[in-house]
């Protein structure tokens, strides 16, 4: 049976993130939001992102958060442009006020060039399939997500639990009062959101002495999220490999273009 979204929700697309030094010699570019695979219409990759959230049947309205030069290169007059700050949770606090009156808000890095519109419905129809948590974050299984990127160049860092291994996604489904009361500890899940043993490290060392022993399990991490956010709850779910992969490097930007050649 078809599972389906009830209602639409808004979308915040963080169009920010800068280019390390090899990549943006690479490109040209100092945002990774305005790289280019050739055979995406020979546009950035944030326009790309864009059509993708506009074929969504669950997502109502775009805002795209980013510096001016990524805003010059959004021409639809559909988008809503907003501010971006230094950092990613400095984004987030500058521009959290529009949705305050919101259930949720998707969050979505525009640096996940093969994202496609289905992947994104599937994670919301699951997200809404698990109501009554506050927070709902992609995870990506380590054998789904090399089943579709085997390739040395594109590997990931993968947190190892008691179900398995899994690496994060770029993808959040949240209610925006989250971040407006749990700005410090959010932003450090941020910054750690790629090194799992030191964002096990500020969970305690209960939780790292699990981790490195493979005791520690998705519901234990569940468990503890209202604990440190302030009673608000989490739940991880299973996405896509798609949106797990983002562009850090210029050989995964070469890897990736040579794929998309092939399709």
């Amino acid at each position: 049976m078809e599972r389906k979204v009830d209602k639409e929700y808004k979308a915040l697309l963080l169009a920010g993130g800068k280019s390390k030094h090899a990549l943006k010699k690479m490109t040209g570019q100092e945002y990774k939001a305005l790289m280019t695979i050739d055979t995406l219409d020979s546009g950035p990759v944030i326009s790309h992102i864009i059509e993708e959230l506009k074929k969504s049947r669950y997502i109502s309205q775009i805002y795209v958060s980013g510096p001016n030069e990524v805003q010059r290169k959004i021409t639809s007059g559909e988008l809503m442009v907003l501010p971006a700050g230094n950092t990613l949770m400095e984004t987030l606090q500058k521009n959290i006020s529009l949705f305050q009156n919101e259930p949720y808000i998707l969050i979505i890095s525009c640096d996940i060039p093969l994202v496609r519109s289905k992947h994104l419905e599937n994670f919301l129809e699951d997200c809404q399939a698990n109501p009554g948590f506050d927070i709902y974050y992609a995870i990506i299984n380590k054998e789904d997500y090399l089943k579709q990127f085997p390739q040395n160049e594109l590997r990931r860092i993968y947190a190892n639990l008691l179900e398995g291994s899994y690496t994060g996604g770029n993808v959040f489904f949240i209610n925006p009062k989250v971040i407006v009361d749990c700005a410090d500890m959010i932003e450090q899940f941020i910054l750690f959101r790629k090194h799992p043993l030191k964002m096990a490290n500020i969970l305690g060392r209960r939780v790292v002495v699990k981790y490195l022993k493979k005791y520690l399990s998705i519901r234990d991490l569940e468990r503890m999220v209202p604990e440190y956010l302030k009673g608000y709850t989490g739940k991880a779910i299973p996405a896509a490999p798609e949106i797990a992969l983002d562009i850090d490097k210029p050989v995964q930007l070469e890897v990736l273009k040579e794929l998309t050649r092939k399709q």
